[in-house]
């Protein structure tokens, strides 16, 4: 199994960045490759994990991928979409996620392959205090 992994954040003892005079969010980055199925699939996955003041972030992506040998094209239908969203105003946590499914064919040392694909994000948030939104400025004419 083939595994790759990259670690920033606190653990490399960058827990902090600056821009100037202000102070960044602290935030923490995994990314992981694993090959899968005998090296015909492979899993991308990334997190990442940042406080601010007002709401802790976790987002998740992954892609994944599945090939096998085609004998011949499938007609492409569009791929298959899928987003949910959801607030709970008790405990103020908010979470999206989107999910994208389908295939697509690649020509491979004289082989046709079909690739199976599955490309997901998740975001969840937790609002520290009772707004849930940042302030917006208002433009007046």
């Amino acid at each position: 199994m083939e595994f790759d992994e990259v670690v920033l954040g606190p653990q490399t003892g960058h827990s902090q960045l600056f821009a100037g005079s202000e102070e960044l969010p602290m935030r923490d980055i995994l990314h992981k490759t694993t090959a899968i199925l005998q090296g015909r699939g492979k899993v991308i996955t990334l997190r990442e994990h940042a406080e601010e003041k007002e709401c802790v972030t976790d987002v998740r992506k992954n892609f994944i991928y599945i090939a096998t040998e085609a004998q011949s094209e499938e007609k492409q239908s569009t791929p298959l979409v899928h987003i949910a969203k959801s607030f709970d105003s008790v405990s103020r946590n908010e979470k999206f996620s989107f999910r994208v499914k389908g295939f697509f064919y690649v020509n491979h040392s004289r082989r046709l392959m079909k690739v199976d694909y599955c490309h997901t994000l998740r975001i969840n948030l937790h609002w520290k205090t009772k707004k849930t939104s940042p302030k917006k400025s208002v433009t007046m004419a």
